[in-house]
């Protein structure tokens, strides 16, 4: 496995704190001859969160019950049909050392993908939301938030970001406050 990735310019932006593809995805490769075969290709998005009850599953052949995650060891035999996760949270807090990223949540629902960036004062939206067709558009080039033809998917996103947060129990969202850009450097200890 690795660490994330780290935006250098891409979308405007700089860092691993945002939620876009190549700061979020991160390379996983198994090796466990006994249980995977060898050219093995899963193409379900699995979490890291996943990765602790599939080890637990794939080696002591044993559910992890108190798990967040899921084990993906029934997406590696292809000869069964396996009903997998349709949506995934995303989530970031304003941190005053890092002021270039703002409050982030975001949820994977199927080909879609919907970004907000809250504010923590539970008042309106003051940053642009985004919205991507992640199977047309997988690079996120053309933000279709604004898009009038899109309006109705970027609200059941928005609904079904919010019954995800209830549901992974990030709801009440204890966020901090955006506090923005400032002019100070990090504290000294992390510089």
């Amino acid at each position: 496995s690795s660490d994330n990735g780290f935006l250098l310019g891409e979308h405007g932006m700089i860092d691993k704190r945002t939620m876009h593809e190549a700061s979020i995805s991160v390379p996983l490769c198994v090796r466990f001859p006994k249980k995977i075969k060898a050219g093995t290709l899963v193409k379900e998005q699995v979490l890291s969160i996943d990765l602790a009850p599939t080890i637990m599953e794939l080696t002591l052949g044993k559910k992890m019950p108190s798990a967040q995650g899921l084990s993906w060891a029934p997406l590696l035999d292809d000869s069964q049909e396996v009903e997998w996760r349709k949506t995934w949270l995303y989530e970031y807090n304003y941190e005053k050392q890092f002021p270039y990223t703002p409050n982030v949540r975001g949820i994977r629902h199927g080909k879609w993908k919907y970004v907000a960036y809250p504010h923590g004062d539970n008042g309106k939206l003051r940053h642009m939301e985004e919205l991507y067709n992640m199977e047309r558009d997988p690079r996120e080039s053309t933000n279709l938030a604004t898009n009038p033809k899109y309006k109705g998917i970027k609200a059941m996103l928005a609904k079904q970001l919010q019954k995800t947060l209830i549901a992974t129990g990030a709801s009440p969202d204890k966020m901090p406050i955006d506090q923005g850009i400032k002019t100070e450097l990090p504290e000294e200890s992390i510089r």
